[in-house]
């Protein structure tokens, strides 16, 4: 194995605590007006892990996290979260190009060359003030306008909430991020850390409503399958279960059979850019 699995396969620690803290990130941000089509065969094997990375989370990244808001000044962590967001830039503008949206990857390569230098390497968010707004790409959404199924819902141990197709995305991309590939091992791992603290310190007023929910597995799996959905298709979701997985400009998709002669229901509207939140 090569590259930057290798190297963290050497830390177990700091693996196992940057993954625990990473474990609420799938239920950011999501719409709650969202449909959510719920594809959950494993889910005997997916509370099992839940429950593991569950107790993870509340004995290892909340604990951690809380000291970390308590002792940061926010102007601090505002600009450590501005540097792990531009380090993540590189990701965004690969996946710009492989779903076709070259007006977007054009501007989030300005981004990155804006944040980087006039930004002090990401430190303040110049760019967000010329208009040049953060975009979130990744590898599992390109798979999804390629048409590419999501496959059955799946909690991965450490890692947390996602899908087949998502769990898949995730391997690569870690190939598209040169910058975090060629930084040793040490400073590389030390960087990881610092993402997963910000992540999960910026996901703290989410424990209670997790914590007090019915069922807080049924939850993050909504969530996590909404927040997807939602990133898919750029912020404007279908409203109808059966476009889930497919992809905004999928010219083959049929619309539902409609109650009477009038034209088909389920139009998509065209999507829109989405930004990170």
């Amino acid at each position: 194995m090569s590259g930057p699995v290798r190297h963290l396969s050497r830390s177990t620690f700091p693996t196992l605590l940057i993954a625990a803290m990473l474990l609420l990130a799938g239920c950011a941000s999501a719409p709650p007006d969202s449909v959510t089509q719920t594809k959950d065969p494993w889910e005997g094997f997916n509370r099992k892990v839940y429950a593991f990375n569950d107790a993870l989370d509340k004995n290892v990244a909340r604990p951690v996290a809380s000291a970390y808001t308590r002792a940061m000044p926010s102007p601090a962590r505002s600009g450590f979260h501005n540097v792990v967001t531009n380090l993540s830039e590189p990701i965004t503008v690969v996946n710009d190009a492989l779903q076709g949206k070259l007006k977007q990857g054009f501007q989030d390569l300005g981004r990155l060359l804006v944040n980087t230098t006039l930004g002090l390497l990401g430190w303040f968010d110049v760019a967000q003030h010329v208009g040049l707004p953060h975009h979130d790409e990744d590898l599992g959404q390109t798979l999804a306008t390629w048409g590419v199924p999501s496959g059955p819902y799946l909690v991965l141990p450490i890692l947390g909430p996602s899908s087949v197709r998502d769990a898949g995305g995730r391997v690569g991309d870690i190939y598209t991020d040169p910058p975090r590939t060629d930084l040793q091992p040490h400073w590389r791992n030390a960087e990881l850390a610092l993402d997963a603290i910000d992540t999960r310190a910026g996901l703290m007023e989410t424990n209670e409503t997790l914590d007090n929910s019915y069922d807080p597995y049924s939850f993050m799996r909504d969530a996590y399958l909404q927040n997807r959905r939602y990133k898919i298709f750029d912020g404007e979701p279908p409203t109808d279960d059966s476009l889930y997985d497919l992809p905004p400009d999928d010219s083959t998709a049929e619309p539902p059979a409609a109650a009477s002669p009038a034209p088909p229901a389920g139009t998509r509207a065209a999507p829109a850019a989405s930004t990170h939140q």
